[in-house]
């Protein structure tokens, strides 16, 4: 973690994602494949500033282009759910 940017915002951030990797599917799936992941796995940590990142993207989408939150359009990320996706 680089201590960059605004303190508190980052903090909040964080208190923020550790109940939602917690709480919510689509989440606790990202943090899953990203700890555990064949080439390049995260740390938890890593994982987790990852999510916080992905976190701001999610918001940015709902608050300012009038997105809903849709859990497989997020899980678009992850290479294996595309390629279940397509033979389904």
């Amino acid at each position: 973690i680089t201590k960059r940017g605004r303190k508190k915002l980052r903090a909040l951030l964080f208190r923020v994602i550790m109940p939602l990797v917690a709480k919510n599917r689509a989440f606790k799936t990202l943090h899953e494949y990203y700890t555990k992941r064949p080439d390049n796995p995260l740390k938890k940590m890593q994982s987790l500033i990852a999510l916080c990142n992905k976190l701001i993207r999610v918001l940015f989408g709902i608050m300012k282009k009038g997105h809903e939150f849709s859990e497989a359009k997020m899980l678009q990320d992850i290479p294996r759910f595309n390629v279940l996706e397509m033979a389904a």
